[in-house]
C-alpha cells in the first residue's frame, strides 16, 4: 500500500524517519545492514536467518540498495488496490517493524477481489526466515485447501 503515514492512513513511518533511514544507508551501509537485519527479520545477530539476510544485504551495491529502499518506502500504490481482482490470502506477523497489522487490514478492505487476513504469532517482516515453523503450515493450508473468502 504505502509505508509513509498520511492524513487518513497509517503506514508506519513518518517522512523524517525515512529520511534518517536513507541517511544511515548513505553514510555507513555496512553498519546500517548490521543494525537493520535483526530488526527486519525479527531475531538476534547470531540467528541463521539474520545472518543469511545480512549476507544478502551486504552483497547488494549500496547505491542500488538505497535506490531500491527509496522506491519502496516512498511508493504509494493505494489507488491500484481496487484493480487487484484475484483472491488474496494476506499473511501478517503480529510484530512487524516495517508493516503494522493495520496495513494488512487496509489492504484487505481495499482490494478489488476477495481476500482474507491471517495474522500469525510471529515477529519480523520476513517470517518465512524467522518463523518457518509458523509460516509453512499457513502456506500449506492455503495451497491444499480452498480457504473461504
Amino acid at each position: 500500500n504505502r509505508y509513509l503515514n498520511d492524513v487518513d492512513y497509517y503506514g508506519g513511518f513518518e517522512q523524517e524517519e525515512l529520511d534518517e533511514l536513507f541517511e544511515a544507508m548513505r553514510s555507513n551501509y555496512k553498519a546500517w545492514c548490521s543494525g537493520f537485519a535483526p530488526l527486519c527479520v525479527g531475531g538476534d545477530l547470531e540467528s541463521v536467518s539474520v545472518q543469511e539476510f545480512s549476507r544478502t544485504l551486504f552483497n547488494i551495491r549500496p547505491d542500488i540498495a538505497l535506490s531500491v529502499a527509496q522506491t519502496i518506502f516512498q511508493s504509494d500504490v493505494r489507488t491500484l488496490l481496487p484493480l487487484v481482482s484475484v483472491p488474496c490470502h494476506i499473511v501478517q506477523s503480529t510484530k512487524d517493524l516495517a508493516v503494522p497489522v493495520v496495513v494488512s487490514e487496509y489492504l484487505h478492505k481495499h482490494l478489488g477481489g476477495d481476500s482474507i487476513v491471517e495474522v500469525m504469532p510471529s515477529e519480523g517482516h520476513l517470517p518465512q526466515l524467522s518463523s518457518p515453523d509458523i509460516v509453512t503450515p499457513v502456506l500449506l493450508r492455503h495451497i491444499q485447501h480452498d480457504i473461504a473468502f
